[in-house]
């Protein structure tokens, strides 16, 4: 499967046997025959150098909560300081609850008193974002998919139509009986004075678009995932937990003969070493084309801007971010 095929050991081969023309790895009872690696090294190095080369056009990012936290903006499931441990305020029955369609329905007001605090315009992007934005002006970015619903990806400069909100985000809302769209300027203002957006079609609930449990992800997104992967050279994740679907699963979509890179606080969403089970990424034996950073997200980006020798650029436009956001 993939690049990776296992041969069970039958003795003919020893240790000191010849190896065949590529790579090959022994684990337990198995020889494990690797294909040419795709990347110089499994590191930012390595992935600047695929940049660099020209081998890497059409690169696709996939954006979780942790390239806002710099921006002030809490992820959802860090212990302590995430969005789902901080929400005792509003007495949910679980914390997911908040973005739980049936539970809006019911009590509309916790989601709302949140949405008031989470709307886009608050904040400045992060460098990710701006990083995103210099990908795009080097004609290297094929697609920005995000789970994040802060809109700071179009904040930063980024064209709508290359980004792909999965979980949607306050650019448009509707009722959720009718459909209805509804004016998002007036459901902003209506949430900012404490008032709560009904539908002038029918009277509904309305809510900004963004994706509850309960509800489908949106059309574009499941069209953009099967025109654009299958194109991709280089898949960037970086600050997700990959525990939501059907979003996490796109790291599984593209070829296996692309490159992958994550930049996360952690590890997630990796094989076990031993079983080759459990996850997408192949940082084990066997490794042709993950590459992994672990830390902070902008910390991951300036060290590959500086790798690529675009640090004079991001620091130019992450300062005129936060001149205009200031402004």
């Amino acid at each position: 499967t993939g690049a990776v095929k296992c041969k069970p050991f039958r003795g003919a081969r020893t240790r000191g046997a010849a190896l065949p023309p590529r790579a090959m790895h022994q684990s337990h009872d198995y020889f494990v025959e690797v294909d040419e690696p795709m990347l110089s090294s499994f590191d930012l190095r390595g992935v600047a150098d695929k940049i660099l080369a020209g081998e890497a056009t059409n690169i696709v990012t996939m954006l979780g909560a942790g390239v806002s936290v710099s921006c002030g903006i809490p992820d959802f499931r860090s212990p302590g300081t995430g969005l789902y441990d901080n929400l005792q305020k509003y007495k949910l029955p679980y914390p997911e609850a908040i973005f739980d369609l049936e539970y809006f329905r019911a009590n509309p007001a916790a989601f709302n008193v949140l949405a008031k605090e989470l709307y886009p315009g608050a904040v400045a992007p992060s460098p990710v974002h701006h990083f995103v934005k210099l990908l795009h002006s080097k004609g290297l970015l094929l697609r920005c998919f995000s789970q994040n619903i802060d809109s700071l990806e179009t904040m930063a400069g980024l064209p709508h139509e290359l980004l792909l909100a999965a979980h949607g985000n306050f650019d448009e809302a509707h009722c959720i009986d009718c459909h209805h769209e509804a004016d998002s300027e007036h459901v902003k203002e209506s949430l900012e004075a404490d008032c709560l957006p009904v539908c002038e079609s029918c009277g509904g609930l309305v809510k900004p678009d963004i994706v509850f449990f309960g509800e489908r992800l949106p059309p574009r997104f499941f069209q953009c995932v099967d025109e654009d992967l299958p194109h991709c050279d280089l898949l960037m994740v970086m600050g997700t937990s990959l525990q939501v679907h059907p979003f996490a699963g796109l790291v599984a979509k593209v070829s296996s003969t692309t490159p992958r890179l994550l930049i996360n606080k952690e590890m997630v969403g990796a094989m076990d070493p031993l079983t080759g089970e459990g996850g997408f990424f192949n940082f084990g034996v066997g490794n042709t084309r993950d590459a992994c950073f672990l830390g902070e997200c902008d910390e991951g980006i300036w060290q590959l801007v500086d790798l690529l020798g675009w640090r004079n650029e991001l620091e130019e436009m992450v300062a005129e971010g936060k001149r205009l956001h200031h402004a």
